[in-house]
């Protein structure tokens, strides 16, 4: 028995062995373009964009005698002794994705972003088997999430962040809420932006009506089997233009920095550049491509009283933003905000920066004056302001009659959109003030409520006795009369002929 394994086992070992380097170390780079030198310099260039002082570098971290590095980024903010904001990303990602809110957001606070492990550039753990004596099995949600919640916690304590609001977008989300119930003492704030994880499975998710597609049902289930991201390397060098053209909507959304491929190239080598450890813990806490296997919701009560938690979800986004209102009638006796972005997808933070950025500004100057965020109240006053001045006369056309009174005709559709799009954003708006003329003016700007200030252009005044800033009132009566005219003579002269 001893001869047949030192003559035939011993050597096809030996073979495989050698095959399985020879892959890694030259096949794989040449069929999937990408290396963590590549992904290193794109990080560069996305960090080159940002105009506050920043550096980055790698924190390494001790857990269960291994290493682990946890690629982190600095950005001093302009006014110091502020509570830091700390931002994970979601899944696939990295600390690039956040390169349209970094600038306005270090405007009062430092703020600090890191490649989650597994992701980026940071270190790439083995999460899929753990050891169990002389064995090896594979990992399950209590190892994923013991695992992300204890190393963020070493990470906290190596760069002494003692106080932070926690912000965390996506899968990032469900990382932070999972770090909250064990080391809530640390938060002071948490921000979920659009997070995954929180609702359990829907009954009946297999009764789906295109899930009786055969054809489908077997292509959910292989693709179940992989991670997320395997049919990206699988098409080797393809991979960048299939991404790119896939996900061109996240082109878009930084066409205002990247010109050309960049991001798309930057995603690309996140999750190309070495091993999916990443993708195999998203698969270990998953079920089903969109449900967590232990949800949020139903772990809630783990999180303190004292928790304050805002959720902002965007109004386009498939995560059903409907489990942010149940968190908040779970935890009455606790501060529990939910805001919905209009026009923001899942990306809200890059769909909606302006709307965004100012949502996490009034989150983090309430905790730095120790009280608790008021936005809905802010809103809300901005929707009265806007009603009121829609009731104003100044927005509104008149007529005068025959008596010389002046009375208010119906407005016309276009008046009724571009009255839509009035903003205001100070009580100094809905002052009035006469000009040289001694016309009343109203300071108006184009916007929809949604939108926050820096994303509408410059104020315009609006004459109250002017119609729709072009023509005047009397100008427009003329028109329409001149019309009523023409009516009436096309209809006498059909009559006359008749």
């Amino acid at each position: 028995m001893s001869v047949l394994r030192c003559f035939i086992c011993l050597p096809i070992r030996i073979a495989s062995t050698f095959w399985k380097l020879l892959f890694h170390s030259l096949m794989k780079l040449r069929w999937t373009p990408s290396s963590r030198s590549w992904l290193l310099s794109l990080d560069k260039v996305i960090r080159s964009h940002i105009i506050h002082q920043n550096h980055a570098k790698m924190v390494q971290v001790t857990y269960r005698d291994e290493v682990h590095s946890i690629w982190t980024v600095t950005v001093k903010g302009s006014q110091q002794n502020k509570i830091p904001l700390v931002i994970l990303h979601g899944m696939g990602g990295g600390s690039g994705m956040f390169i349209t809110n970094i600038d306005d957001l270090a405007e009062r606070r430092d703020v600090i972003l890191i490649d989650l492990p597994g992701f980026g550039l940071s270190s790439r753990p083995q999460l899929r088997v753990k050891k169990e004596g002389l064995w090896r099995v594979d990992t399950t949600v209590d190892d994923i999430d013991e695992f992300y919640t204890e190393v963020l916690n070493l990470w906290f304590e190596k760069m002494g962040l003692e106080k932070v609001v926690l912000l965390g977008h996506s899968y990032g989300g469900y990382l932070c809420s999972v770090y909250c119930m064990k080391y809530p003492e640390r938060v002071k704030h948490l921000v979920l932006a659009d997070p995954w994880g929180f609702p359990p499975v829907p009954p009946n998710t297999e009764a789906r009506p295109f899930m009786r597609n055969k054809s489908i049902a077997l292509l959910s289930k292989v693709l179940s089997k992989m991670n997320l991201f395997t049919p990206l390397r699988i098409i080797g060098p393809l991979g960048p233009f299939v991404l790119n053209f896939l996900r061109g909507d996240l082109v878009r959304k930084y066409h205002r920095y990247f010109k050309d491929t960049t991001f798309s190239d930057y995603i690309y080598a996140c999750n190309t550049c070495d091993s999916p450890s990443g993708e195999v813990a998203f698969s270990r806490v998953s079920q089903n491509f969109g449900w967590a296997k232990k949800p949020i919701i139903e772990r809630i009560g783990l999180w303190p009283e004292d928790l304050d938690v805002t959720f902002i979800y965007g109004a386009r986004s498939w995560v059903d933003s409907s489990y942010g209102k149940v968190a908040k009638k779970l935890r009455p006796r606790s501060y529990v905000d939910v805001q919905v972005i209009v026009g923001a997808g899942h990306h809200v933070y890059a769909d909606r920066p302006g709307a965004f950025n100012d949502m996490v500004h009034k989150i983090c100057e309430a905790v730095d004056a120790g009280h608790k965020p008021n936005i809905t109240d802010e809103y809300q006053l901005r929707n009265e302001a806007w009603a009121q001045l829609l009731r104003r006369p100044s927005c509104e056309s008149f007529e005068e009659s025959s008596s010389k009174f002046q009375h208010r005709r119906t407005l016309s559709a276009l008046e009724l959109s571009s009255h839509q799009e009035v903003d205001f954003d100070s009580e100094e708006d809905l002052s009035e003030g006469d000009n040289d003329e001694g016309q009343r003016t109203v300071n108006c700007v184009k916007f929809n409520l949604d939108e926050e200030p820096g994303e509408t252009d410059d104020s315009v005044p609006y004459t109250a006795d002017s119609d729709l800033g072009t023509h005047s009132a009397a100008e427009e009566r003329i028109s329409v009369r001149a019309d009523i005219s023409a009516v009436e003579n096309a209809a006498l002269s059909s009559n006359s002929s008749s």
